[in-house]
């Protein structure tokens, strides 16, 4: 019995750097961050790999809590928060909704991006195995009282840059998000953080 809580011990003790590590790699990333842009490209997968959707776009994030995500291709989409408010505006519908900050999107990439709090407040953060060489890959699972779009998400990060974010829902559905030609803590301009309605739309609430 002793042996068995000897070699108990030296499991965790083993495991410990890791997990240590995972949260170390995710706050360098995070820690001094003000401004990030470039361009993305989203899939999305069913329940048994087969690609279901495919968009790109460009996104830029000033924290805290402001970001411009902009689906280009293939139907245009915008999403922007203010500080304050999040305004989705479909150009084919001709529809805006407006919904606070606090309560929406539910811990997406964006959201998670665009805030000043620690992730782990939120997620139990894991790092796991990577077949790409250079690359430190993070699991984020949600806590109970967390409120989310998604069962678990994974981060992958290369030498402090952001690559992808991957994240799975509760039917099955796979949606990776790969980042292209990021520039971080570049100055951008307030007003790109701005939305104004066009005219003629119809503004849900």
């Amino acid at each position: 019995m002793k042996l068995m809580k000897r070699y108990r011990l030296v499991i965790f003790l083993l495991c410990l750097p890791n997990l240590l590590y995972a949260h170390e790699a995710l706050d360098k990333f995070l820690d001094g961050l003000q401004t990030l842009s470039g361009k993305f490209e989203q899939n999305l997968y069913d329940e048994n790999g087969s690609l279901l959707e495919k968009s790109r776009g460009r996104m830029y994030i000033l924290r805290p809590n402001k970001f411009r995500w902009i689906y280009q291709k293939p139907y245009y989409q915008l999403i922007v928060a203010d500080g304050k408010k999040v305004w989705i505006y479909d150009k084919d519908l001709e529809q805006v909704t407006v919904k606070t900050l606090d309560n929406t999107l539910g811990k997406t990439p964006a959201f998670l991006l665009s805030r000043y709090r620690k992730v782990e407040t939120d997620f139990v953060v894991n790092q796991l195995p990577s077949k790409e060489k250079g690359i430190t890959l993070l699991e984020l699972i949600p806590k109970k009282e967390t409120k989310t779009q998604f069962e678990s998400m994974r981060i992958s990060l290369r030498d402090n840059t952001l690559v992808s974010f991957e994240f799975r829902d509760s039917l099955g559905q796979r949606t990776r998000i790969n980042f292209t030609r990021l520039k971080r803590n570049r100055r951008i301009r307030d007003r790109v953080f701005r939305f104004t309605p066009p005219t003629g739309v119809d503004i849900i609430n």
